[in-house]
């Protein structure tokens, strides 16, 4: 296969193989022109953004590589990557580009985590049909500036340690959180689903499987099975939303606060990043 990044030819060779009946596809890169590369990676979900980039240093043995913009776990899609000297000095001017996401937003809950990978509680009970038109009502209202405060299960750092370690160490309450000025220039519903509980909880667990250790896993999977077995609602709402962002905005954080300003609680089911700057999740990004 011949992916051309910067002008330049990377020539790959695809391999498969197949464990337990899963197809896994990995990258041999057989002979590189040029290693000062910007690759458009398309991450998968379940794996971190630190997976791919132990991945690319397999391949790109000897050279310095970073990427442009961390995405979470259960977040798939653009991941700008820099292979070289000369590509990673240019860090900071992917990271300072507009992102284009689709999220699904699922509604009823709260986490710690802001999104599915967390410890749940339910809300509280609501009628689909009158909590839908108020969410109508508040994304036509979310566009322009916003002070988002920086969701405690964060790799920023506070004191020196990541925020989340703070978290976990039960020592949260010691540190202030910090707050991003951060601009969203658009947002739209994409579509709306009414999910039964029996089918939310598979769809879950489904997800949450796909995460490698490292996360709570039992934790979470416990919290989830505890709070949906235990509530009355009979359908959730689930919502996706296209939306584009400033640097530095959480899309989780976006969830959260339309759970709150609903007085329902949310937290992302999955997200996906389209678009950084002008780069693309098309036929041209490289799957990993």
């Amino acid at each position: 296969m011949f992916t051309r990044f910067s002008n330049e030819i990377i020539i790959i060779f695809r391999y498969y193989s197949v464990i337990n009946g899963i197809c896994y596809v990995n990258f041999a890169p057989w002979y590189i022109l040029i290693m000062n590369e910007i690759l458009v990676v398309n991450k998968p979900l379940g794996v971190t953004s630190f997976d791919v980039i132990r991945d690319l240093k397999k391949k790109f043995p000897g050279e310095k590589i970073g990427h442009a913009g961390t995405l979470d776990p259960l977040a798939s899609g653009v991941l700008i990557c820099l292979v070289g000297k000369d590509a990673t000095k240019r860090q900071s001017e992917f990271m300072n580009c507009d992102k284009e996401y689709i999220f699904e937003v699922l509604f009823g809950f709260e986490t710690d985590t802001y999104d599915i990978l967390g410890l749940v509680k339910e809300v509280g009970s609501y009628d689909c049909d009158i909590l839908l038109p108020q969410l109508n009502n508040l994304i036509s209202d979310i566009k322009g500036d916003l002070d988002q405060p920086v969701p405690a299960f964060s790799a920023v750092k506070v004191k020196g340690r990541e925020l989340y370690r703070w978290y976990l160490d039960g020592k949260i309450n010691e540190v202030e959180i910090p707050v991003k000025q951060v601009h969203i220039d658009f947002a739209e519903i994409k579509s709306i689903e009414m999910v039964p509980k029996e089918d939310l909880h598979a769809k879950i667990n489904s997800l949450l499987q796909t995460v490698k250790s490292g996360f709570r896993q039992k934790q979470v999977l416990e919290s989830w099975e505890k709070v949906l077995n235990s509530s009355k609602q009979k359908q959730f709402l689930i919502a996706k939303i296209k939306t584009t962002v400033s640097k530095g905005t959480y899309v989780r954080a976006i969830a959260y606060k339309l759970g709150k300003d609903l007085k329902v609680g949310a937290c992302t089911l999955t997200i996906k990043r389209t678009r950084v700057g002008k780069y693309r999740l098309d036929e041209k990004a490289l799957p990993i």
